[in-house]
């Protein structure tokens, strides 16, 4: 009970602390804040979980502190998620932009993907649309309230047509060599599709709270039938990261 009081205390007043934050820096003409060399909007818009991670500089930073260690200037980056652009411009800061291909599902992420694209200066190619087995189209839940978008969620505000486009032959094409992926679950359908061959690197997001531990080690199974192998040190739940050699 004393815990249940103590969490809620917490999150009220840290709810609290996030917003006359956010209120200071409009008045002062503010707008944005920089996290790990990458500014980020102060839009009230992105709702207070994403805001305080944000405010408080651990916007993504299980994500960052892997890229930080593994991404080389020689990588070609494939995204699948790009989410407000953050790791996408942090990738772009260190590969170039010429070098970074990102595909999001949900029209208001990727709209606001290129407005932090363009506030930092960064110009990665980014494509509204999903990655499958062949090119297509399809009905595709999104939630612009959350900003969330993903083939296992539900359609709690709006349906809207989507493109798909051949994961495997934009491997063959593009020739990526590090994979990065943050899609709400959907990971698990990319896992049982992707033929790697170019990719060397891989870093993810694992939702097993949607996928259930039957699919989660399905994909760690996979990921070994593939030759990629998880660096121990590096790896911290939610966030993994596999490469097909030893990096150490």
């Amino acid at each position: 009970m004393f815990n249940r009081v103590y969490h809620f205390t917490t999150l009220k007043f840290t709810r609290f602390y996030v917003w006359i934050f956010i209120l200071y820096m409009h008045m002062c003409g503010k707008f944005w804040k920089q996290v790990n060399g990458i500014w980020l909007p102060l839009d009230r818009n992105l709702g207070f979980h994403t805001l305080r991670w944000i405010v408080n500089g651990q916007y993504e930073s299980g994500e960052i502190a892997i890229i930080k260690k593994t991404l080389s200037k020689e990588d070609k980056v494939l995204e699948i998620g790009s989410g407000l652009g953050f790791v996408t411009s942090f990738c772009s800061l260190i590969a170039g932009s010429d070098q970074v291909i990102t595909y999001e599902a949900n029209p208001s992420n990727a709209e606001s993907a290129m407005r932090v694209f363009d506030k930092n200066q960064v110009s990665p190619e980014i494509r509204i649309a999903l990655l499958g087995e062949t090119n297509g189209v399809v009905l595709f839940p999104v939630n612009r309230t959350k900003r969330l978008a993903s083939t296992i969620l539900d359609p709690t505000e709006e349906v809207v047509e989507i493109a798909v486009e051949s994961l495997n032959g934009l491997i063959c094409q593009w020739k990526p060599t590090f994979l990065i992926m943050d899609i709400e679950g959907a990971e698990y359908d990319i896992f049982r599709i992707i033929q790697p061959l170019t990719i060397k690197k891989i870093q993810f997001e694992l939702h097993p709270e949607i996928l259930g531990e039957s699919k989660c080690s399905e994909i760690f199974k996979q990921l070994d039938i593939m030759g990629f192998h998880k660096d121990e040190k590096i790896s911290q739940h939610p966030n993994y990261y596999f490469s097909i050699h030893d990096e150490s």
